[in-house]
């Protein structure tokens, strides 16, 4: 993996190896509207009769200043627009999973759990990017790009979530953050597992380009946040030391959420703008 900085690697442990709105199909994208508020939350019923619940991101800029993401005020930085989108509230989890794909290739099982049915919401892991790619295919979401990551990111990172990382988590994943209602912000962006972004790996473009994407081809893909074995500090040092796989790899501690592109409202808008910074 590509990193910018010294980082532990230890701490990658491989085994390569709210109502209901709308149903998920395969290769046709699900008609969700704008929303009207930062945070606002739809569901969408997936095949198999799992749910998925995604939250509004209103449109705004990411800071990237010296070769990283920031959230500081800097005047040289470069402010990269990322058009309003919808972000799976919970990364995908063993159920979600299941329902849609058939199989379980997670490496954590939750039988630590006094609850059987919290063992179906511990997050997907030891899944390829390749693989995260054929779940969105068949139910009409997109993996989100890195700009699109970071901006969720900097509407979750102060919201007082709990992080699941080497410090608390036993060496293990746990179930997904349900949140509260109304809440702000993402659950779990901050720990639990890293997440596979779209974009192949390469330099911030050093001029401001609106939904950045990455290169057209590359030979490793991005991945995005914390996880259950790396260390308290990592989540915001990963702001300038990026990491990125080959897409083939599998990781008990990379997963992903899911995004989705919102089509046109009644007034025919392109996308609410909420509490958009």
């Amino acid at each position: 993996m590509k990193r910018g900085g010294t980082w532990r690697a230890a701490v990658w442990a491989a085994v390569c190896a709210a109502g209901l709105v709308v149903a998920a199909a395969a290769d046709e994208p699900i008609g969700l509207p704008p929303g009207k508020k930062a945070g606002e939350r739809r569901t969408v019923a997936l095949e198999g009769g799992a749910q998925m619940t995604l939250a509004w991101i209103p449109a705004g800029t990411v800071s990237i200043a010296k070769g990283g993401v920031t959230f500081e005020r800097d005047k040289d930085a470069v402010e990269m627009p990322v058009g309003g989108f919808w972000m799976g509230f919970n990364e995908v989890t063993r159920k979600q999973w299941q329902s849609v794909m058939g199989n379980d290739p997670s490496y954590f099982r939750g039988e630590e759990l006094p609850v059987a049915s919290r063992r179906g919401e511990l997050p997907v892991e030891s899944v390829s990017w390749d693989e995260c790619v054929e779940f969105c295919r068949r139910t009409g979401f997109r993996l989100p790009t890195e700009m699109e990551w970071w901006r969720a990111h900097s509407r979750s990172i102060l919201r007082g979530w709990k992080r699941w990382t080497s410090e608390n988590s036993g060496g293990r994943t746990h179930p997904v953050d349900r949140g509260n209602p109304g809440q702000d912000g993402l659950a779990d962006i901050n720990g639990n597992v890293s997440e596979w972004c779209a974009d192949w790996f390469a330099p911030f473009p050093s001029a401001p380009m609106a939904d950045y994407a990455g290169p057209d081809a590359g030979t490793e893909r991005v991945i995005c946040g914390g996880n259950w074995c790396g260390e308290e500090w990592f989540d915001c040092s990963l702001r300038k030391d990026r990491l990125s796989l080959p897409p083939g790899c599998r990781y008990n501690n990379v997963g992903f959420r899911v995004c989705l592109d919102p089509v046109p409202d009644g007034d025919g808008a392109q996308g609410g703008d909420g509490t958009a910074d």
